[in-house]
């Protein structure tokens, strides 16, 4: 058990009623010297007794129901903590699934730039007064078949995530 404020107060408030209870048998040893005194003056406390050993039962019954009602705080706060933790999960799907989108988007814009390129090296072969026909028709050739690859390519585009 640590040395919290509330721990030194409970043990300064039993070390006063040791102190009380052994202060009050000697006061009743002192001036009460006939052993019936003494008896009749311990009956006098029956009742008061009793009165604290009430007192007692009623602290313990609410300190049951404190810590009856900080265990349903607790328990709200971990349902709070649940949701929490669902919805930032959630975000971060949501998160990850639009960041595989930008991917797949910059991939895709990646591979039509190269395409274009290629496109525009066979351009400039077909229309370059030095080269012969053999590389021209080998450049139109080439150049219809990344063209398919581009139709192919924009074909299978789904528009609705196009913005």
């Amino acid at each position: 058990m640590s040395n919290t404020p509330k721990n030194n107060v409970l043990i300064q408030l039993i070390c006063l009623v040791v102190l009380i209870w052994a202060l009050s048998a000697v006061l009743i040893m002192v001036f009460l010297s006939d052993w019936s005194d003494r008896g009749t003056f311990g009956d006098l406390f029956g009742a008061v007794n009793a009165l604290f050993s009430a007192l007692a039962f009623a602290v313990l019954i609410y300190t049951i129901i404190l810590q009856r009602a900080e265990i349903k705080q607790n328990r709200e706060e971990i349902v709070l903590n649940r949701k929490e933790l669902v919805k930032s999960t959630k975000l971060q799907e949501k998160a990850q699934y639009v960041l595989m989108q930008q991917v797949e988007q910059t991939h895709l814009s990646a591979k039509m730039n190269a395409m274009r390129t290629l496109v525009d090296y066979y351009n400039n072969q077909i229309s370059n007064a030095n080269s012969t026909t053999d590389t021209i028709e080998r450049a139109k050739q080439k150049r219809k078949q990344i063209i398919v690859q581009i139709d192919e390519l924009i074909d299978g585009l789904n528009d609705s995530g196009v913005d």
